[in-house]
C-alpha cells in the first residue's frame, strides 16, 4: 500500500457550494450512487454534506429549499494530500471510522476523494491482477 493516493482516489466529483440547499443535495444524492458531497467555493473545499447529515438533521420538507448547505455542513475535515500514501490514509478511514476522505492540494484546492469503495476497488485489482472489475 505504498502507492499514492492520487492513483486510486475517485476524481468524477459532483460539488455543491454554501449557496445552495438541502434539496439539491437531496436531489444528488437520490440520483446517485454515493453519500458524500464535498462543498467548495471557486474550487476550494469549505465542507462536506452526508446523506447521514441529511437524515441527522431531520429538516421539516417545506423548508428543504431554505437551508443553506453552507449553515449545516461539516467544516472541520480530515483531508489527505494526493502524494499521501494509500497506506496511512487508509489508518485516517479506520481510525476515524470515515467512509470517504477528501484530497486536496496546497491550496486546499479539492481533486479527488478517497472512499471506502476506492480502496476496495483497489485490493481487488491487487487480488485478482488482470481481472475487469465488475463494478
Amino acid at each position: 500500500m505504498n502507492k499514492e493516493v492520487s492513483t486510486i482516489m475517485t476524481t468524477k466529483l459532483v460539488t455543491l457550494g454554501p449557496e445552495n440547499t438541502i434539496a439539491d443535495a437531496r436531489e444528488i444524492f437520490q440520483n446517485n450512487h454515493f453519500h458524500h458531497i464535498p462543498i467548495c467555493k471557486n474550487g476550494i473545499l469549505e465542507g462536506v454534506i452526508t446523506s447521514f447529515d441529511l437524515l441527522r438533521l431531520n429538516i421539516a420538507p417545506d423548508q428543504k429549499d431554505k437551508v443553506l448547505l453552507g449553515d449545516v455542513m461539516t467544516r472541520k475535515l480530515a483531508v489527505l494530500n494526493p502524494t499521501d500514501q494509500i497506506g496511512a490514509a487508509s489508518i485516517v478511514l479506520l481510525q476515524n471510522r470515515f467512509h470517504s476522505v477528501p484530497v486536496v492540494d496546497s491550496d486546499r484546492k479539492l481533486v479527488g476523494l478517497l472512499t471506502t469503495f476506492d480502496l476496495l476497488k483497489y485490493q481487488y485489482q491487487k487480488e485478482y491482477p488482470g481481472d475487469d472489475f465488475p463494478f
